[in-house]
């Protein structure tokens, strides 16, 4: 315990928490600090494209083979946490059916700011980890989006009711859940970093790599300004009923670790495997969720994955991972 808790602190301290904290203070003392949304989406892009160029740089030294258990365990967390997930709110925190798969669907999905947050802990560390994980994480983006969406569908035909909103075709939610922006932008990044020329990659360097943390930082301080702000909405709401939204990230960060060392992942890919499946999409599943399920109270899913799971795991989760995939590595 003492050692998780030296880690936890180490953590505490790096610049990244300290801006998401700082965005956290800047809502609670009615500061007048605002990011503009074109400044917010470009920096979007380019942390989203980072992620992707570095990963299929690094993919162009794997051979498919070597990835096949890890991405059959990425796809079976993101499932299974979408189950555990639907079972634990709508059987035991009784929430509607709509509400409880919608919020499943963001828990089976991952969070990209989470997954770079993890790297970062690992770097900062000195541990190393699989150079194919920035693919895992696109991987994990979808299937549970589509899954609970299904899962909604049939519910509604067994009730005997019909969805006539265009936006919630499965086709339609298809396209969002794989092509939306932060998807189209780590498959882009990936396709780019594992094509293109060496020469070429050096010279956008300096705004794909150097800056990467710098941007990410003040990311993270908009991210702790709109996770506060996202609860303090949710004021109306009692507290014990978002008790979820750290029992769910728990559940998925043991899974994470259990199944990484399973397919044989070292220490610090199992700690990323259970950073994903321990955290929560607020970007990809919005988009999809919302148009597919539009009786779910979008407030709860974004509330709980932005306001509640994000910074948990930045502070408590991804040390919590990293301690257990050292007892089982």
């Amino acid at each position: 315990m003492e050692q998780i808790l030296e880690i936890a602190y180490a953590n505490l301290l790096s610049p990244m928490i300290l801006f998401f904290l700082l965005g956290i203070i800047a809502v609670l003392v009615n500061s007048d600090l605002k990011v503009p949304t074109a400044f917010y989406n470009g920096y979007t892009m380019i942390i989203l494209f980072t992620i992707g160029i570095k990963g299929g740089v690094e993919l162009r030294n794997v051979s498919l083979v070597e990835m096949v258990p890890t991405i059959i365990a990425a796809i079976f967390l993101s499932l299974i946490m979408l189950f555990i997930s639907h079972f634990i709110l709508y059987k035991v925190f009784k929430y509607s059916f709509a509400d409880a798969v919608a919020i499943a669907a963001h828990y089976g999905s991952v969070s990209a700011v989470t997954f770079i947050a993890g790297l970062a802990f690992l770097d900062k560390i000195g541990v190393t980890y699989e150079s194919y994980m920035s693919a895992v994480l696109v991987i994990m983006e979808g299937p549970a989006i589509i899954v609970g969406i299904i899962m909604y569908k049939l519910h509604v035909q067994s009730k005997g009711e019909q969805i006539t909103n265009p936006d919630a075709k499965l086709g339609h939610v298809i396209k969002e859940a794989f092509f939306g922006k932060s998807i189209f932008l780590l498959l882009g990044g990936i396709f780019i970093g594992l094509v293109a020329h060496t020469d070429g990659l050096t010279l956008i360097q300096p705004l794909f790599g150097d800056l990467f943390y710098g941007i990410l930082c003040i990311f993270l301080l908009h991210m702790g300004m709109i996770a506060t702000l996202s609860m303090v909405k949710m004021k109306n709401v009692k507290p014990v009923s978002f008790l979820f939204a750290i029992i769910l990230p728990i559940i998925g960060g043991i899974l994470g670790v259990v199944t990484g060392s399973i397919v044989g992942l070292s220490v610090g890919g199992t700690t990323i495997l259970a950073v994903l499946s321990g955290s929560a999409s607020y970007i990809a599943a919005p988009a999809a969720i919302s148009q597919a399920i539009p009786k779910a109270n979008s407030g709860l899913s974004l509330g709980s994955a932005l306001g509640i799971t994000l910074p948990f795991n930045l502070i408590v989760g991804i040390p919590f991972y990293y301690w257990l995939a050292t007892l089982l590595g």
